[in-house]
């Protein structure tokens, strides 16, 4: 049984010109289950299959056992001994499987900074920069191997705004990077571990979208530092752009909106790719031309679904506000005018 994440990954490694050997070596999926899968445009889930055991019907007891003895723990041979006088003919090592998984061993992993090859992955946030009435949500994509970086402020969260957002920062990279990291977000993933271990519940439309464009991929549960970059720039985003210049503008009347934000955006976002970077020390922009190469450098089409739910594919044109390029922008002319009405 594979993941719906596999499914997809599969299916765009094909895409990519993988054979089913190559591919089978990637995801160390059996060749045959990958051959039956590609043959598939969805996936067809099978009911999987429960096994009694002869220990079913002590697992109550043997809870009720383990909750007593906390924050201790009994030995396997002793609760064993017990529940073989109520009847239990299984042998011990079901017991102590079965124990096992009610005492995880939780060890502390150390946090190690790892580093990946050009092209090959980017990690997607989304950040609150504002809430209440008037939300503003900030995009944010970091690529793992320049920390070159895309930033785009909406005033939703919703599916179309996830997908569009993405389109904008393929366009501003110039390609689209092997896989994308992400953390819980719904617009990613329903339910974790929703079939199993390590088998989530994907957003069905995210899925769709990703296909043969780039493999999603999930950091494990409390863990954000697994996509600490883009948690980083984050930070940066609202400590060097966003609270300096609600700084500037407070008392002049101009309201803060996603409009003005995107407006003052793109000449403070290249500066911050030009920068040279802390960890790296060279400038993101200057890496990012070593991960161009590894691009998928072909948007696919956009599927679009008129009122009459007629899906036709149109050429995918990245609409972003001419105001988005503008240095200079009509907010600023109006601060300057009243400055000179001022004087």
């Amino acid at each position: 049984m594979i993941t719906n994440e596999e499914f997809v990954v599969i299916h765009t490694l094909k895409k990519q010109g993988h054979s089913i050997r190559s591919i089978s070596k990637i995801t160390r999926i059996d060749r045959r289950t990958i051959s039956k899968r590609l043959k598939q445009d969805e996936k067809i889930e099978y009911k999987k299959r429960s096994y009694k055991s002869h220990l079913d019907k002590y697992k109550e007891y043997i809870i009720s056992r383990v909750n007593q003895a906390l924050p201790n723990k009994i030995p396997s041979s002793v609760i064993y001994e017990e529940i073989c006088e109520y009847g239990y003919e299984g042998k011990i090592r079901v017991l102590q499987y079965y124990l096992a998984s009610l005492n995880p061993k939780h060890k502390k992993q150390e946090i190690i900074r790892f580093e990946t090859e050009p092209g090959f992955q980017g990690q997607v946030d989304w950040t609150i920069i504002r809430s209440g009435k008037s939300p503003i949500y900030g995009f944010v994509m970091t690529l793992g191997y320049s920390r070159a970086t895309f930033v785009y402020f909406t005033s939703d969260m919703k599916q179309d705004t996830w997908q569009d957002c993405h389109l904008k920062a393929f366009e501003y990279f110039g390609g689209i990077p092997q896989t994308l990291l992400y953390d819980n977000l719904k617009s990613v993933i329903i339910k974790r571990d929703k079939y199993g271990v390590k088998q989530h519940g994907f957003n069905e439309r995210f899925l769709e979208f990703a296909k043969h464009r780039f493999i999603a991929k999930v950091c494990q549960p409390y863990r954000a530092q697994t996509k600490g970059k883009v948690e980083r720039f984050n930070r940066y985003l609202k400590e060097n752009f966003y609270i300096p210049l609600r700084a500037k503008l407070q008392g002049s009347g101009v309201v803060i909106d996603v409009s003005l934000l995107n407006t003052y955006l793109f000449a403070w976002l290249n500066k911050a790719n030009e920068r040279i970077h802390a960890t790296t020390k060279q400038k993101p922009f200057t890496l990012l031309q070593d991960e161009l190469k590894y691009f998928n450098k072909n948007i696919p089409l956009v599927k679009h679904i008129s009122r009459n739910n007629n899906v036709k594919y149109i050429e995918n044109k990245i609409d972003i506000d001419i105001s988005y390029f503008t240095q200079l922008s009509d907010y600023d002319e109006v601060l300057i005018q009243s400055n000179q009405n001022a004087s």
